[in-house]
């Protein structure tokens, strides 16, 4: 993502297609080929009569949550003074049943960072505030986002 900011696909309101293609030959698991090139092992999770070891779709929608907050947040905080040089985040969807369908209707992200030395700590209510209002896959999801960082020394 060499030059590549959030803020720049924003302001010049870039057109971008997302695409994908699973296939599943009568037993799992499956495949799914992302248009950047990585395949992935795909099933159901275990309760549900999956396989032990494959992505399953809710691992891939939580985790698609997960990682683009990082990504936003990384380049944001930039802007912001706040060089990040170490970054890990547990992020935990609640799958609930709401009108007789499964949904998540909450996702809650446990991010853990370390800052370098001089990183201008008092933007960091900022920068996960802006980072939460520009994550697109957050914001593409129709559920609650709660956000428990922990700045590590």
């Amino acid at each position: 993502m060499q030059g590549l900011n959030p803020e720049t696909l924003v302001a010049r309101r870039i057109t971008m297609d997302f695409e994908t293609t699973v296939e599943w030959k009568g037993k799992f698991p499956g495949s799914m080929l992302g248009q950047n090139g990585l395949t992935v092992e795909y099933s159901p999770p275990v309760e549900l009569e999956g396989i032990k070891g494959p992505m399953t779709p809710e691992d891939a929608f939580v985790g698609a949550a997960n990682m683009c907050f990082q990504i936003v947040f990384q380049y944001v905080s930039a802007g912001l003074g706040l060089k990040v040089i170490e970054y890990r985040c547990r992020a935990v969807g609640d799958l609930q049943t709401v009108d007789g369908a499964k949904k998540f209707v909450k996702l809650t992200l446990y991010p853990e960072m370390r800052f370098a030395l001089g990183a201008n700590l008092a933007n960091l209510d900022k920068a996960l505030t802006t980072t939460k209002r520009k994550c697109l896959v957050t914001n593409s999801m129709a559920l609650e986002v709660a956000i428990v960082p922990k700045v590590l020394e």
